[in-house]
């Protein structure tokens, strides 16, 4: 396939209205906007994954685990745990910051 026609092709993105060159992403941002989206939710994200790690820890430590002989399992556990928790966290914040974010254009024809 040959990108020489999507060259001249321009868009514009539902979240800052800018005349942008190239394509879209699927939801309709340019390339800064969605990175902005992407960093907020980022950031955003660690707090629950940091809420996870100190429950999880708490736990270890309220049920005495810290002398078990299986401790790096259970560290281990408790890092893929607040992985998932981040993971799902950034999906999540990110489709709330998009959604509210966008500002829909209207279309503004002339009538008649």
């Amino acid at each position: 396939m040959s990108d020489a026609s999507d060259a001249g092709e321009t868009f514009d993105c539902l979240m800052c209205g800018a005349g942008v060159e190239g394509k879209p992403d699927h939801l309709g941002l340019c390339g800064k906007c969605r990175a902005e989206v992407v960093r907020r939710s980022t950031w955003g994200a660690a707090v629950p994954a940091l809420v996870v790690v100190a429950l999880y820890f708490w736990m270890l430590a309220a049920t005495g685990m810290y002398e078990s002989r299986f401790l790096m399992v259970w560290i281990a556990l408790g890092a893929a745990l607040a992985y998932v928790a981040f993971k799902v966290a950034r999906r999540v914040l990110f489709e709330v910051i998009h959604s509210r974010g966008v500002r829909v254009r209207r279309n503004k024809m002339k009538k008649g």
